[in-house]
């Protein structure tokens, strides 16, 4: 049955300091969508897109309004105003970005009324070349209005007045988008970055490559300008991209795309780009420059160029128990010691993170009692111990280290410590050198949680209760963080705890209007929500962790992830699953003790 805008409440609440949406309004539990990349099995047909002359209910016309703009950007003016008036239409604006909204409260309509006024929080705007760009969340909820009749000497229903915008809802985005990923280089050409993009699924699958073509040699997402590189300036496709024939992809760019001069690996970095961008793809793909000839590369290795592609499907699981670090039982390596560190120094932990690159195993932990805490480092090879050394610089409320693997070209690979102290951010190494804070334009203010994606670019932060995005620069002399972009998770009014749930997801705790918790996974710019855990209590999140998916498994949201709450460890599962001390490898907990596992986390 179709959704009636009138009769069903879409998702919402405002974060912290918001402006009093109601704890009334339903959660949309959104499904999982398609994996990442082009999809040569998925036709991308929409559902139905309805005209004005299909229905003379003023409800249904109106929901058929807040859906015209959706699909090709080129023509969604075209058919928004082929449901207004002529005189609306006249004086609309031009362009075509999409307001996405997302409704608050019940519409406000009374039976026989030509208005309908609906009230909503404003998501961001969805741009032609499929950004989804979070909107400025200090305005307050606003309200909508549509009048809507008839027309003398017209057949049927018209907009009369409406919104100068188009508008599109959430829950229409997720109807008629998917969710495509697109990877532009570092800044140091050493490894690819994710940026998160919208696909109407109006089209076909034999034109999404040239759809993807033309979202890379045009801009990255602004929030991530400054980590990545943009394609060299002028990059044009010479045409579009043909169909696949032969189990070959052919793309042909101008010569700008790898100028006179340029670096040897140039061609090989595009051409690894463009595969991550279009995955799946054929066995073959061929790249043409300029007037060159093709240069075909027939099964070529592109996997390694994105980190998140050594994700493990079963992860290594840890857990503190009385001031030790515990593996679980059940994850890999089991019956095996605790990386890095040595069984003298395992004690007096109240938080730790562990690391690897290919070669190398890292360690941070947060030692000592409350107000006296300290965080101590080690590195070594893998399958190797050492000892752990304080990180000077740092004293007074620590938070919970997390470490960004960078690589640097090859199996070497730059590691990064991030820990909050007394709210700001702080970088350090493996080696015990003094903490640097980290410069933060536009800083929202105390920082409480963290989280780094797995391509080691991207963080997440929760700060005054709202949760937020940003981009790690490491190029240059320091460590920086770009502009902070607020994302919105639908129903919580205070974020607590995230962590990354895959390359575009988040999972995000935190206390709905009603002061109960709830866990729910969120896309990276906070405009489609799945809710994991509806209610988990009244007690304060304070910690979750998760182990993001394999960009390539098929999937878009983790199936490890966990949290803590009133000083207890539970696993995410279809109902919460306590974390108890007979899950956890080791010696067995004497039957008097009060210790109870807490602080969960994963290798990373």
């Amino acid at each position: 049955m179709r959704r009636l805008l009138c009769t069903v409440a879409v998702v919402a609440t405002m974060l912290a300091g918001g402006c009093g949406i109601p704890a009334e309004s339903d959660v949309t539990i959104l499904g999982d969508g398609p994996p990442s990349g082009v999809s040569v099995d998925d036709d991308g047909s929409p559902p139905v897109q309805y005209a004005r002359q299909d229905t003379t209910d003023l409800e249904e016309f109106a929901d058929n309004y807040l859906e015209a703009a959706a699909g090709d950007p080129e023509t969604a003016l075209n058919r928004v105003k082929a449901f207004q008036a002529p005189e609306l239409a006249n004086r609309f604006p031009t362009g075509n970005d999409i307001k996405v909204i997302r409704e608050t409260e019940r519409p406000l309509y009374s039976p026989g009324d030509s208005e309908i006024t609906f009230i909503v929080q404003v998501v961001g705007t969805l741009r032609a070349n499929g950004v989804l760009q979070p909107a400025d969340t200090t305005s307050s909820p606003t309200q909508y209005k549509l009048r809507i009749g008839e027309i003398a000497g017209e057949d049927g229903l018209f907009v009369l007045n409406a919104p100068q915008a188009m508008l599109m809802t959430d829950e229409t985005l997720n109807l008629f988008y998917q969710r495509r990923t697109i990877y532009w280089w570092n800044n140091e050409n050493t490894a690819l970055v994710p940026d998160l993009r919208y696909m109407p699924r109006s089209v076909p699958t034999v034109q999404q490559p040239t759809t993807i073509l033309g979202w890379l040699t045009g801009s990255p997402a602004p929030w991530l300008s400054d980590a990545v590189n943009s394609l060299p300036t002028g990059t044009q496709a010479a045409d579009n991209v043909p169909a696949i024939t032969n189990d070959t992809l052919e793309i042909r760019l101008n010569d700008k795309a790898v100028p006179q001069g340029a670096d040897p690996e140039a061609l090989d970095r595009l051409r690894r780009q463009l595969q991550w961008s279009m995955q799946p793809v054929p066995r073959t793909i061929s790249i043409a420059i300029g007037r060159n000839e093709p240069v075909p590369v027939t099964d070529g290795e592109f996997f390694e160029s994105n980190r998140a592609y050594r994700l493990d499907e079963d992860p290594e699981r840890f857990a503190i128990l009385g001031g030790g670090i515990r593996r679980l039982k059940g994850s890999p390596r089991a019956d095996e010691d605790v990386p890095v560190i040595k069984p003298a120094a395992n004690r007096d932990i109240a938080s730790a993170a562990i690391s690897a690159s290919p070669t190398r195993a890292y360690i941070a932990v947060v030692t000592g009692p409350e107000g006296q805490r300290r965080l101590r480092v080690a590195d070594a090879p893998l399958g190797e111990q050492a000892d752990i050394t304080e990180v000077v610089g740092l004293s007074g409320r620590l938070g919970t280290p997390v470490w960004a693997q960078l690589p640097a070209g090859g199996e070497a690979t730059r590691t990064i410590g991030l820990i909050t102290m007394n709210g700001h951010v702080y970088a350090f190494g493996g080696a015990g050198s003094r903490a640097q804070r980290v410069e933060w334009q536009g800083d929202p203010g105390p920082v409480t949680a963290l989280s780094v994606a797995p391509d080691g670019h991207r963080l997440a932060v929760v700060s005054g209760g709202r949760l937020y995005r940003a981009a790690l620069n490491t190029s240059g002399d320091g460590i920086t963080l770009g502009l902070p972009e607020q994302v919105l998770p639908p129903t919580l009014r205070v974020v607590t705890a995230v962590a990354w749930s895959s390359e575009d997801y988040l999972v995000v705790a935190g206390a709905r209007r009603d002061n109960r918790y709830a866990v729910l996974d969120v896309t990276v710019d906070g405009a489609l929500s799945t809710v994991r855990l509806d209610d988990i209590g009244a007690e304060r999140v304070t910690f979750l962790s998760a182990y993001p998916s394999n960009p390539v498994n098929g999937t878009e949201r983790s199936s490890s992830e966990s949290y803590v709450a009133g000083g207890e460890a539970w696993d995410v599962l279809s109902a919460p699953d306590r974390i108890t001390s007979s899950r956890l490898a080791g010696p067995p907990v004497p039957p008097q003790s009060d210790a109870v596992p807490t602080a969960p986390f994963f290798l990373d």
